[in-house]
């Protein structure tokens, strides 16, 4: 019996001295940039609103479902621009173990000649509960099929009740765009949130590194734009590296594969459905037999909007990958 067996895993995880990189997954995080990366907050000439949802591993148990939403705009004039904005990150792991968190972001932006250059701070919180009231017990007399259980009933180290600890959280990171693409590294959880969920165990949060590039490309005599991107993020214990290209057609309809490294196969569809809106929907076919799952599924929704107060008496042209 199976059931379980992700909350198995993540219990595991959670008691164990190494601890595996925390940061949420997002295979169409061109969407959404600000949200591994501070300094891109503002970078469109626009207010964004966006709005992701992912679940992953389907049929792994109760799966791993992260929602991940954001609003962030430009201001200023010149050569001297700004961004900033908020966003809030709710990961549920299993049946009883879960994150929240939530940043306010600014960043600085400089146009120079050869392109622009930036610099940005998340500043918020990391919240970490489990709900001890729904760990599954190891069974007494196991079924036929059982593998005897998921958890000691005896371990004092298991949470018995609904328990959670809050820790300050801390990313930056720095930017650079042109034309036709940009490229961007961020330090995340510099503060190396401790979160105390309860007496007996104080969550860690590790430091991490993201790189994140991608480009836009215009193919001659056609309406084709091909877009790659590529994401790399560490915690220097755990790698995970995802490449992948989208190919728009004449700004309004896109599709694309990616590539997390070693873990899932992604196809991608979406559409500008009209104005400012764009809805995006992404599937991830797992190349591991690691867990018994029929893949992961991703749904974006964003939305750009002109804020009239802070038109730039110069505009700069910056990358909008779809």
């Amino acid at each position: 019996m199976k059931k379980v067996l992700l909350s198995v895993v993540l219990s595991l995880f959670c008691l164990i001295e190494t601890v595996a990189q925390r940061d949420f997954q997002m295979s169409q995080y061109v969407f959404f940039p600000a949200a591994v990366n501070p300094a891109f907050a503002g970078e469109k000439d626009m207010m964004q609103v966006v709005g992701m949802h992912r679940m992953d591993f389907l049929t792994a148990g109760s799966g791993i479902q992260t929602t991940n939403v954001g609003v962030n705009m430009p201001f200023g004039k010149g050569v001297h621009l700004h961004g900033a904005g908020v966003r809030f990150v709710n990961m549920v792991r299993g049946s009883f173990w879960s994150d929240q968190n939530a940043y306010l972001q600014y960043a600085y932006k400089y146009d120079s000649p050869i392109g622009r250059f930036g610099i940005g701070v998340d500043v918020g919180f990391f919240n970490s509960r489990i709900d001890g009231t729904k760990v599954v017990p190891k069974p007494e007399m196991p079924s036929e099929g059982e593998d005897g259980g998921y958890h000691d009933d005896s371990d004092d180290k298991v949470p018995k009740t609904d328990v959670s600890g809050m820790s300050f959280d801390l990313n930056v990171g720095v930017m650079y765009s042109f034309d036709n693409g940009y490229a961007g590294l961020a330090v995340t959880h510099v503060t190396q949130p401790k979160p105390e969920v309860d007496e007996s165990f104080t969550d860690t949060i590790h430091t991490g590194l993201n790189f994140m590039a991608a480009y836009e490309y215009k193919i001659p005599d056609t309406k084709l734009v091909l877009k790659p991107h590529t994401l790399l993020k560490t915690d220097f214990v755990f790698w995970d590296w995802n490449v992948g290209a989208l190919l728009e057609y004449n700004e309004k309809f896109w599709g694309g594969l990616s590539y997390r490294w070693g873990t899932s196969v992604g196809v991608a569809v979406g559409m500008n459905v009209f104005g400012g809106l764009s809805a995006g929907l992404l599937y991830d076919l797992p190349t591991t037999r690691m867990i018994n799952t029929v893949g992961s599924v991703e749904l974006v929704l964003e939305y750009n909007f002109e804020v009239l107060l802070n038109k730039h008496d110069k505009k700069y042209k910056s990358i909008r990958i779809l």
